[in-house]
């Protein structure tokens, strides 16, 4: 029986819904199976995915746990903004050893506000991407994947396991800079509910962290896809008209991922342009934090701004890694083409229709059209943070501090 008379067959005792529910979970069963260590935690934060919100009996307490958790985060942000605006002298001269200026004021309040943004936009770019429609509609392009060339279980072993090690750095970094920050905030003379507020408010940066690691799980499988396809033109078969069957195939397969990461930049495009902003003013702010606190002869503050500042650089590169290695290995199955070409000259139309198509549809991403994301950030982020770093220190300099 073919696999489309399997999908109109209607069990007994079940509905449509809960018919179309199982039958998802079985075409998607890999792709679900590598995400498996993410959509747990997604579950405890407060964000689970589908299809618990396709039952109709589930649907409404699973929408009201997201809202709870929403409104906490929403809660612990806005209060931590309106109290650092209001207080700003007080949180400066406490995390600084009494050191406080104008220009040392601004910069805690608009790391505050970026904070602010970055933690609550991101949280509701996950809600967005975790609807029902949308969330189905990403696994069904990784699905489609699955069934175009048939991957070895391998593919999805690695998946798994590389979000395994990315949940574990997760883990590390979190415990790391949250101990610093409860010991630096027990030393301090910050007020107990300003304590309060700076854990709370730091442990709530586990939500764009989890989508952080997300995106880089769905980018390694892409990457993944593509190795596959020069592994199977290096290893082509010794048949001509093999040959040519599969490169047709594998240029389908092409084409299916170019749709694949199109998808992502369309669901992650927002998010990655407020995280490599994030990205940004973190840098240059932590830069200045490392240095006054390096004057103040504080090494606990050093300590917890280093780990910031090695934090958020960590960030960028996996985010330029993986959106590289897309390219990188897109740029060796035009390299393994050409070997194959060399092989066999018979294969000249099949090989040169795929490296025309690999020439148009280069798969990319892109931070939702404002710029693409790759090592080119890497430079622009040292070069941004020394100019405004260099510009704030002037600023400060050129008062007394209070």
């Amino acid at each position: 029986m073919s696999h489309y008379g399997l999908v109109k067959v209607k069990p007994i005792g079940l509905n449509e819904s809960e018919q179309d529910v199982k039958i998802s979970t079985s075409e998607h069963r890999k792709i679900l199976w590598s995400l498996e260590p993410l959509t747990r935690w997604m579950w405890l934060l407060g964000i689970p995915i589908p299809p618990s919100l396709e039952d109709s009996d589930c649907r409404l307490p699973s929408h009201l746990y997201r809202i709870f958790f929403f409104s906490m985060v929403l809660l612990i942000q806005s209060s931590q903004l309106i109290h650092i605006f209001y207080y700003a002298e007080d949180v400066s001269m406490a995390y600084m050893s009494g050191l406080a200026t104008s220009a040392l004021n601004c910069v805690f309040v608009i790391e505050n506000f970026c904070l602010a943004v970055y933690i609550v936009g991101s949280h509701i770019c996950f809600l967005l991407l975790t609807r029902s429609k949308t969330w189905s509609d990403l696994i069904h392009s990784f699905a489609l994947l699955e069934e175009s060339i048939l991957c070895s279980d391998k593919l999805f072993i690695s998946c798994r396991k590389l979000a395994v090690k990315l949940i574990i750095y997760l883990i590390f970094s979190f415990v790391w800079v949250a101990a610093l920050l409860v010991m630096e905030n027990i030393y301090n003379s910050n007020s107990v509910t300003r304590k309060m507020m700076d854990v709370s408010g730091f442990l709530t940066k586990i939500y764009p962290a989890v989508q952080l690691v997300l995106f880089c799980t769905l980018t390694g499988v892409v990457s993944h896809q593509l190795k596959a396809i020069r592994k199977r033109i290096s290893s082509a078969p010794t048949s001509v008209e093999a040959q040519r069957s599969q490169l047709i195939a594998l240029r389908n397969h092409h084409r299916l991922i170019c749709k694949t990461v199109r998808k992502l930049n369309r669901y992650f495009g927002v998010f990655l342009t407020i995280e490599v902003g994030y990205v940004f003013v973190i840098s240059i702010t932590s830069s200045m934090y490392i240095l006054l606190g390096g004057m103040s002869i504080d090494g606990l503050l050093e300590a917890l701004n280093v780990s910031v500042w090695i934090d958020v650089f960590i960030h960028l590169f996996l985010l330029t890694f993986f959106s590289d290695d897309i390219v990188s290995q897109t740029d060796k199955v035009y390299e393994a083409l050409l070997q194959l070409l060399h092989q066999q000259p018979s294969l000249q139309n099949e090989v040169s229709l795929f490296t025309e198509q690999l020439s148009h549809m280069r798969p990319q991403i892109s931070a939702f059209g404002f710029f693409a994301v790759g090592k080119h950030l890497l430079p622009s982020l040292i070069g941004t943070t020394l100019t405004y770093f260099l510009i704030l220190l002037q600023f400060h300099s050129a008062e007394k501090p209070s």
